[in-house]
């Protein structure tokens, strides 16, 4: 659980990069997975959490955490 990890590590959470096959692929080729895809979830996470380290004030979506239509 993300609450684990920031309890353990005791660090502001960047972001939470999403497991996917892009990653996979884009390691398979060789390249970073920004570069292969960047519209892909894990590029994406990869993308806001370097924005949120210059100072970007960006909400941590968790994956596999669905909003409600009410809730967007």
């Amino acid at each position: 659980k993300v609450d684990d990890v920031l309890e353990i590590l005791s660090i502001p959470l960047l972001g939470i990069i999403p497991e996917s096959m892009d990653v996979l692929r884009a390691s398979n080729l060789g390249a970073p997975v920004t570069l292969a895809d960047a519209r892909s979830a894990p590029a994406v996470a990869y993308f806001n959490a370097a924005r949120r380290l210059c100072g970007e004030a960006l909400p941590v979506a968790v994956p596999g955490e669905k909003r409600s239509f009410l809730g967007k």
